[in-house]
């Protein structure tokens, strides 16, 4: 059996734009599930803390309604009267000098009454053009002594944003208090990655060059922009998650064995990763809109913002030299899915001239991060018969089967992570810089948008990309492998 969790140290938790999205869909709901898993100290408060008028009693309420609809129990009974003596809320702004000062009083007087013992947990669920002021207000009210601080993606636009991002934080917090979240490293399936490499001496000898003919990574959507005009038009697919989400996969795929899983040895490998990695050429790059984008509330007429993005990535290195990694991501694509694949090189000599039999498929290892979260192992068999004639098969872990379980949010990970102070599955400065730089020419010279149709797998350009390999995607349960552009 595994060694049980334990709770942090006591602390309180901040959480800036506690009246946004993000507070009410992932953060409230990861806390409650947190609460009832006995994962929380017992010295802790959440407080909540935005522009927005309300009292704590409202947010409290506020708080029920996000948890009854987004989390897997309902706040019922004894435990949800308890978990409520948890919250807090406090409006207040990030502009004025100064301003946090009623929100420093407010824990000190939390640290007598309910035990935080000064520990400070910040989190900014908010725009990230509001980080800059939030951590100059901490400063001038001292408060980042011992805490720790955490922000979510995209970790500025660029290189030079994101340096500047790097110095403001770093002008009140040391790196190790800092916390760059990006989601897809708390998940289950994105984690296993690791495992299925590290935990199994097959693997070992076939992940490399000799043996993988590509490998491509697809983060698809069936929804379009949701009504976010406005910050898709400031970010588009590219810099939402092509610089955090997909080469965060990618390196998980691509990186050397740590020597231990202590969190720096982990980010060392993946940084070394990304500086193996080629500059990204806008000659390899398609960027995509789907039609309709522009009458969507907030976004320009004559907008030029991609909702879909397919690129080319070579990295040189001796594992990987000569293997490319294909990446994709966009919006009111044909389905959701998020999967990566890694296709093996063909067979060496067709043993099979003069009978009946071709080679249908290459083999393929993908790993599906969701939905129906598992492994599957794509090859070829003989079908029954008196000739020889072969067909596909598959090997298929499914983690709902075989565990019979929901899997743990992110978030839910992911805070319990950053309360203890656990980095390993963070994002580090010298990996964010790094990622942006591999992206710099697509920035500076970016590619025409290309329509595509909302439903297709994105524009004809990306199958062009990747000719004359094919896009590698799971079937839905229960259908056969076909190729896309088939």
């Amino acid at each position: 059996m595994g060694t049980p969790l334990k709770p942090p140290e006591p602390q309180a938790a901040i959480v800036f734009g506690a009246s946004g999205d993000l507070t009410r869909r992932k953060l409230l709901p990861a806390f409650w599930h947190l609460f009832v898993e006995g994962l929380l100290p017992q010295g802790f408060a959440i407080v909540g803390y935005a522009r927005s008028k309300m009292t704590t009693q409202e947010f409290q309420e506020r708080a029920r309604d996000s948890i009854r609809e987004f989390a897997k129990t309902d706040p019922v009974g004894e435990e949800w009267e308890e978990f409520k003596k948890l919250l807090f809320y406090l409006p207040g702004e990030f502009e004025s000098e100064l301003a946090m000062e009623e929100l420093c009083a407010l824990l000190v007087t939390l640290d007598e009454s309910r035990g935080t013992n000064g520990g400070r947990f910040f989190y900014c669920a908010t725009p990230p053009m509001d980080y800059p002021l939030i951590v100059a207000r901490i400063g001038e009210s001292r408060m980042n002594p011992e805490a720790r601080i955490v922000i979510e993606k995209p970790f500025g636009r660029d290189l030079e944003s994101a340096r500047e991002l790097n110095a403001a934080l770093h002008r009140v917090f040391d790196e190790s208090q800092i916390f760059r979240i990006d989601h897809y490293l708390g998940k289950e399936t994105v984690q296993n990655i690791l495992a299925f490499r590290f935990a199994n001496g097959i693997v070992e000898p076939i992940w490399n060059r000799r043996y993988v003919d590509n490998v491509q990574i697809t983060v698809a959507e069936e929804i379009g922009i949701e009504g976010r005009g406005a910050f898709y038009e400031q970010t588009g697919a590219l810099r939402d998650m092509v610089s955090t989400h997909l080469f965060q996969v990618l390196t998980f795929l691509a990186m050397e064995p740590p020597v231990s899983f202590e969190p720096n040895r982990l980010r060392d490998e993946k940084v070394k990763v990304l500086q193996a990695m080629q500059e990204c050429s806008p000659e390899r790059v398609v960027r995509g809109q789907y039609e309709g984008y522009r009458s969507e509330p907030d976004v320009a007429p004559d907008s030029t913002t991609e909702t879909f993005v397919a690129l080319e990535l070579l990295i040189d290195s001796w594992r990987w030299a000569g293997v490319p990694f294909f990446l994709r991501t966009g919006k009111l694509l044909n389905r959701k899915l998020s999967e990566t694949s890694l296709s093996f090189r063909d067979v060496p000599f067709n043993v099979f001239k003069g009978t009946d039999a071709t080679v249908p498929q290459r083999d393929h290892l993908t790993f599906r991060v969701q939905p129906n979260e598992g492994i599957l192992l794509d090859f070829n068999v003989k079908r029954p018969g008196l000739s020889m004639a072969l067909e596909p098969a598959q090997l298929d872990f499914d983690y709902q089967t075989s565990f019979q379980a929901p899997l743990v949010d992110a978030y839910e990970v992911l805070l319990l992570e950053a309360m203890k102070g656990d980095h390993m599955l963070f994002t580090r400065e010298d990996e964010v810089e790094r990622a942006w730089e591999v992206l710099t020419p697509v920035l500076l010279d970016p590619p025409e948008v290309r329509p595509y149709r909302p439903g297709s797998w994105g524009p004809d350009e990306a199958d062009a990309l990747i000719a004359p390999r094919r896009w590698h995607v799971c079937p839905p349960p229960g259908q056969k492998h076909v190729p896309e552009s088939e």
